[in-house]
């Protein structure tokens, strides 16, 4: 047999990302943006901008930083004051600073790419490059979990049947009741921060990523037996999500300071807001689905019209200057009471809130009339837990708000009467997860030290208690 050499013509081939890349040629999404993200957006990013110069966007690329010379000069690389602080010898300006070098293959990439013109082949020059890359291939778990994690999230399917538990890369789905192992949903985002059933329990919305590194929300088969659909790609971990009781609409927050709404039937984005300056940790839908609020680390919690994303008001009830619970106080949780009037919020300090979006609203008046808005105490409601480390977590379930709190306890309140009903104890670790189920009667809790525990709503029995967290040899 004989084999056939075709000439090259003096071209040579390099792998990049996966692909073969001519050396007359580089692709910027496919090539150049990846290099950029991973080594250089940490600095020159959203929130962060060394030199005055930002490059997590293609528009933000090509302005000049501090310096006042062009970050890029099409065809000219050696112009180019971004590719020449990249080969700098001088390690004090050479970038990225306090790292290692761009490795030769990486810089005859970016070379090759303003060499070429310097042309911008994603959707959006607007847009950041990570909302714009191709979908994260995901590492398979660990077959056997030889230590716990925290069980950030816990979801019930909506017959009940199923728990679905949040893992490393995956999610775990076991019998609440037996606490055997059915299924694990694999190739998912590092930490699983939040989950939640579609109504007809055909969709499950998984939402996490990699602290500081990138966040997805996605839309799993609960069954393991269609691929994922990435519905968003953020800067940075999702932390919350939520579904309308319709299960047409999706709300997802993140550590971006983002808050997005897509379209459940065909994934479409709706609107996005960033209204808050910190981390968004919190989200979830009013009954009648007319109202999103969400609350963050900048001690506030936003109500916003759900079609439109306007901002209706701004609770402020967690950073009082005066009365029995000021101070600052981070949101972790919120939840909408049944009725849709009422909304429950909590994180850190010694009690969960109690308030009325529209009469938050009227109380915050306008400036003329801040010092009689001062001196009075506001509508707000107190639940005191008085736990050291706050409540991570909250879900109304029928009558009952239960609050998964820092001390290792689970609390249940009653709706009526905002009185305590009873503590759930027995974990070990702090509670930061906890889902209910109205049809069997059960809430599940989860700690940090990887325990699932489900209990009785009427009486607080104990049912079940697994180790949802850590998987073993023989499969739990």
């Amino acid at each position: 047999m004989t084999r056939s050499i075709l000439p090259l013509a003096g071209i040579v081939l390099v792998l990049a990302g996966g692909r073969l890349v001519s050396a007359t040629e580089s692709g910027f999404m496919a090539d150049v943006a990846p290099i950029l993200v991973r080594r250089c957006a940490g600095c020159h990013g959203p929130i962060k901008a060394e030199g005055d110069y930002r490059l997590h966007t293609y528009q933000y690329l090509r302005l000049a930083g501090a310096s006042g010379s062009a970050a890029i000069v099409p065809g000219k690389p050696d112009e180019s004051e971004l590719f020449k602080r990249l080969v700098d010898d001088d390690t004090t300006t050479r970038m990225p600073q306090e790292d290692e070098a761009l490795s030769a293959r990486e810089v005859a990439l970016v070379r090759r790419w303003i060499t070429a013109g310097a042309q911008f082949d994603g959707a959006d020059p607007r847009g950041s490059f990570k909302s714009q890359l191709p979908p994260r291939l995901h590492p398979d778990p660990p077959g056997v979990y030889r230590l716990a994690i925290p069980v950030q999230a816990l979801a019930f399917q909506p017959d009940g049947r199923e728990l679905a538990v949040a893992g490393r890369n995956e999610v775990t789905v076991w019998n609440p009741v037996s606490g055997v192992l059915i299924r694990r949903l694999q190739r998912l985002p590092e930490r699983i921060m939040a989950m939640a059933y579609s109504r007809d329990g055909k969709h499950l919305l998984v939402g996490g990523g990699s602290p500081g590194d990138y966040g997805e929300l996605l839309l799993v088969d609960p069954l393991g037996q269609r691929p994922h659909r990435l519905l968003a790609t953020c800067e940075d971990s999702v932390l919350a999500l939520a579904l309308s009781h319709d299960s047409q609409t999706v709300v997802a927050t993140a550590a971006d300071r983002s808050v997005r709404t897509f379209r459940l039937a065909d994934g479409k984005p709706l609107w996005r807001s960033q209204l808050h300056a910190d981390f968004v940790t919190a989200c979830g839908f009013s009954a009648d689905d007319r109202w999103v609020a969400t609350g963050g680390r900048d001690f506030t919690i936003k109500v916003l019209e759900a079609a439109t994303g306007a901002l209706y008001t701004t609770y402020n009830g967690h950073k009082l200057q005066f009365g029995e619970e000021n101070g600052r106080h981070q949101v972790f949780c919120l939840a909408f009471a049944g009725d849709g009037a009422r909304l429950f919020s909590a994180g850190e300090g010694k009690a969960i809130r109690a308030w009325e979006p529209a009469k938050a609203r009227a109380e915050n008046g306008s400036a003329s009339d801040m010092e009689e808005r001062f001196s009075k105490a506001g509508h707000t409601r107190y639940l005191y837990h008085n736990a050291p480390h706050g409540v991570y977590h909250l879900a109304v379930v029928g009558q009952q708000l239960f609050a998964a709190c820092g001390d290792g306890l689970a609390r249940q309140y009653d709706l009526g009467t905002l009185k305590l009903v009873r503590e759930l104890k027995g974990h070990t670790g702090r509670v930061i997860a906890v889902d209910g189920h109205l049809g069997t009667g059960l809430v599940a809790t989860g700690s940090f030290d990887g325990e699932v525990r489900l209990w009785e709503i009427a009486t607080g029995k104990l049912v079940r208690a697994f180790q949802g967290g850590r998987i073993t040899d023989q499969g739990r």
